[in-house]
């Protein structure tokens, strides 16, 4: 199933491609233009057609997703199905997440990440949007060993819930710019727990703390722990290294 729902992104992602900004402004300003309309802010981080004629899949640059009509005079937001006659009922909604999750987990933001490696065989990847002061974030890092040992590798993205420029951020900046990541991580993850002051911070470094931050938000992450597979799929919230291995397949 999972390899099914792979290849159907991964179709579905360079379908994303070829619909970037600089190929498909042109053809759809009256959407851009009703977008404008609602909020000068708003953008379109992709627009495609569904099967419903005359109807508009929009991503927004929030991460939140619109249906419009082609003259961008009507949308609403929500859930589409398709529910064709003799055939299962489909979410075209989260397919069309799944694709989008999927292209934006392959750029540059999503590569440079906290790596807990597995021991031993490696079963499986999964990306983590964290933060070091949320209860179920420490939770989670407290099954890392549990993990993997299950042969569940964890990569760390970071997500400041208090925003960019928060204390939390600095924490997370510190971490990456630490000697050692992981451990400066680990240790700000228990310090947080504990109500402890946080470490003393290591000098400055580039980091990739705001381009996780924004890659967070383009793909629709709203809290955290927020666990990604590599077929795009979303997990939100905490799962026990035991659940997580059940509906990874592992156990």
């Amino acid at each position: 199933m999972h390899l099914i729902i792979t290849r159907f992104a991964s179709m579905l992602a360079l379908l994303l491609v070829f619909l970037a900004p600089n190929v498909w402004a042109d053809r759809y300003t009256q959407l851009e233009s009703s977008l404008a309309r609602i909020n000068p802010d708003m953008k379109a981080s992709s627009i495609a057609p569904t099967p419903m004629v005359g109807i508009y899949d929009v991503l927004l640059n929030t991460g939140d997703r619109l249906y419009m009509s082609a003259d961008g005079e009507f949308f609403f937001a929500g859930t589409m199905y398709q529910n064709t006659s003799g055939a299962s009922l489909v979410n075209l909604t989260e397919q069309s997440a799944l694709g989008a999750r999927l292209l934006a987990m392959q750029g540059p933001a999503a590569q440079q990440s906290w790596v807990f490696p597995a021991q031993g065989e490696k079963k499986a990847t999964i990306t983590v949007f964290t933060d070091v002061d949320c209860f179920y974030c420490q939770k989670l890092h407290a099954e890392m060993a549990a993990m993997n040992a299950l042969g569940i590798e964890v990569k760390y993205l970071a997500f400041p819930r208090a925003g960019l420029g928060s204390p939390s951020y600095q924490v997370l900046v510190d971490s990456w710019c630490a000697e050692n990541a992981n451990e400066f991580l680990t240790e700000a993850k228990l310090r947080a727990h504990n109500k402890q002051a946080p470490q003393t911070s290591p000098q400055l470094c580039e980091n990739p703390v705001i381009a996780h931050y924004t890659l967070g938000q383009e793909i629709g992450v709203n809290g955290t722990p927020a666990i990604v597979l590599d077929s795009g799929e979303l997990w939100p919230g905490y799962l026990p290294a035991n659940e997580l291995a059940k509906r990874l397949g592992i156990l």
